[in-house]
């Protein structure tokens, strides 16, 4: 992350929010802007020079305070699924993320009208009989940005008033301490993303290692927090079965089974344009140089592969006494 310039639309320039996170940052210079897709949409720009330099840009959304789930993501079983993004991009960089081939920039954007969000929410919420599930953090990772603004613990604190809500923060952050302070209630849980440590080094080379994060599930549970382990995305890799059997192994003998919600499960999927575009932007990655079958504009694996991996991973789970999957087909 480049601190030194920060981005500030001249609409919130004097608000406490922006001046609460200017505090934490302490950039050299601030440039004013009129909106943050002036940077986030620059055109002939390189994505991965600029991700070497990536700025914050703080600023206001006006509208579209929550979308509909995206099929690409489990609704965990529920009827009325949503997302919101209350921040685009994100501080880490992981080689299968479909944040590269969405935006033209990765620049990070910070919406610190939080309570917009939470209102546009509460009405949602009267819209519906029956309770809804709603994602924070999809296109970022709020536990991860905590520091500069408290999403988490406003978002933790109203739905703590909102039975009708259930709350998904999923993260790859180790950074849990962060909610020490937060009463932790039923209807959040917090999906911590492990990948084996194989893949974690290749794929994932910019976040918290694989020890720190069974570190911070545990501390999350020790205080209270429901907890979901998520599996997500699974690469096909050589010696597939090997690998994740021995990071089963690894992740169960240090969390119970039965101190954790549920399992989520996936495999390397994305919109196809996306990957076009990802790999026009020059990703190296040999991800992007895997054959896809593509199938409704979604890029994945072959359908035997997929089941393959689906199954074969289900199995590990059941042996460890863990049966409650949510398993994205």
């Amino acid at each position: 992350m480049y601190r030194h310039l920060v981005y500030i639309e001249k609409n919130i320039l004097n608000d406490n929010a922006t001046k609460r996170v200017l505090d934490k940052i302490n950039p050299q210079e601030i440039v004013i802007i009129d909106h943050y897709k002036e940077v986030l949409n620059q055109t002939n720009s390189h994505w991965h020079f600029n991700k070497k330099y990536q700025k914050i840009i703080l600023a206001k959304r006006e509208s579209e305070f929550y979308y509909k789930g995206s099929f690409l993501t489990s609704s965990l079983g529920y009827r009325h699924f949503y997302y919101n993004t209350l921040a685009l991009n994100c501080i880490f960089h992981c080689e299968y993320c479909y944040l590269q081939g969405m935006y033209n920039t990765p620049h990070l954007v910070l919406f610190l009208n939080n309570q917009d969000f939470i209102k546009a929410t509460k009405t949602l919420i009267k819209q519906h009989n029956d309770k809804i599930y709603l994602a924070l953090s999809y296109d970022t990772d709020l536990l991860a940005l905590e520091h500069y603004y408290p999403y988490c613990q406003e978002w933790i604190d109203f739905a703590q008033k909102e039975k009708k809500l259930q709350i998904e923060i999923r993260t790859k952050s180790h950074q849990v301490d962060r909610l020490n302070q937060i009463k932790p209630t039923d209807n959040v849980v917090l999906s911590f993303t492990l990948s084996p440590e194989s893949i974690q080094e290749q794929y994932e080379p910019l976040t918290p290692k694989l020890d720190q994060r069974i570190n911070a599930v545990q501390k999350a549970i020790q205080r209270g927090f429901k907890v979901m382990l998520c599996f997500d995305p699974m690469i096909y890799v050589s010696d597939f079965k090997r690998i994740y059997k021995d990071f089963f192994d690894k992740v169960f003998s240090k969390i119970q089974a039965n101190s954790i919600d549920s399992v989520s499960i996936g495999v390397f999927r994305m919109n196809n344009d996306f990957l076009k575009r990802i790999r026009k932007n020059g990703n190296r990655s040999d991800l992007y140089f895997y054959t896809y079958e593509v199938k409704n504009s979604i890029a994945t694996y072959s359908e035997d592969i997929k089941k393959e991996m689906l199954l074969f991973v289900s199995d590990e789970l059941k042996k460890r006494n863990i049966f409650r999957i949510h398993i994205y087909e």
